[in-house]
């Protein structure tokens, strides 16, 4: 059965909430003492307001967009970690450089510079969780936009680090789809995998195996404590014509 692609489930079932200085309270969703503050102080920093797009599955904002921030000093992956952690209460984590490492930075013709984070915990990724923070060319924050699983400190306590070595797991994965004419060697890297719900967390290998006679690029993800194979699918992008 195929997984949901979580961005666009994300897309689906956001429900969009205006804050204001008149309408917040009447308006957001439940939040909590620290989250309400926060949704003020970043009402009161846009001057009224910002838009802010909700992920109801996972409680953090898919969007926040505004006037979000006072010019930024630094690179722009300092400027973005340094606003990730104005707003940690928003999104559950407690230091933004243990919790974001940087995957790119675009700068885009309008000087507009999109600094791309993967969330990681216990230095490993998180499958399908990252953050864009956009910042312009004086240096503030105008949008931040993306999946984020909350809290995964505390639902990876137990599993840090994996039974299973990465060869085992690629054996797993071409039992599993047997290919009968691989193109290169299949790889595996480590992520932690927060489904079906974002408190059940799975450390797995996700192996990737190419197979010319399908044609298919298999995800396979292998858990790395079981060696149970916990989903997969076909990644193949066919070109269009």
């Amino acid at each position: 059965m195929a997984l949901k692609s979580k961005q666009l489930l994300s897309a689906a079932l956001a429900l969009t909430v205006i804050f204001t200085p008149l309408t917040a309270a009447a308006t957001q969703p439940k939040l909590s003492e620290a989250e309400h503050r926060q949704i003020q102080e970043l009402t009161k920093q846009s001057g009224g307001t910002i838009q802010v797009q909700w992920n109801p599955s996972l409680g953090t904002p898919s969007i926040i967009s505004g006037q979000l921030s006072k010019p930024l000093k630094g690179e722009p992956l300092e400027q973005a970690l340094k606003f990730m952690d104005s707003v940690k209460a928003l999104y559950h984590f407690d230091s933004a450089k243990k919790t974001f490492r940087l995957k790119t930075v675009h700068t885009d013709e309008m000087g507009i510079r999109h600094v791309r984070l993967t969330h990681i915990c216990n230095n490993i990724p998180v499958w399908g969780d990252e953050l864009i923070v956009h910042i312009d060319k004086s240096g503030v924050v105008r949008s931040v936009n993306g999946e984020f699983t909350p809290d995964l400190a505390k639902h990876t306590e137990r599993i840090r680090k994996p039974t299973l070595d990465s060869d085992a797991a690629i054996k797993k994965a071409i039992e599993e789809v047997k290919p009968k004419q691989t193109d290169g060697k299949p790889m595996a890297q480590l992520f932690y995998f927060p489904y079906p719900e974002p408190d059940v967390v799975t450390l797995v290998y996700v192996v990737t195996i190419r197979d010319m006679s399908v044609p298919a690029e298999w995800k396979v993800f292998v858990d790395g404590v079981s060696g149970d194979v916990v989903h997969k699918y076909n990644n193949l992008k066919f070109k269009k014509q």
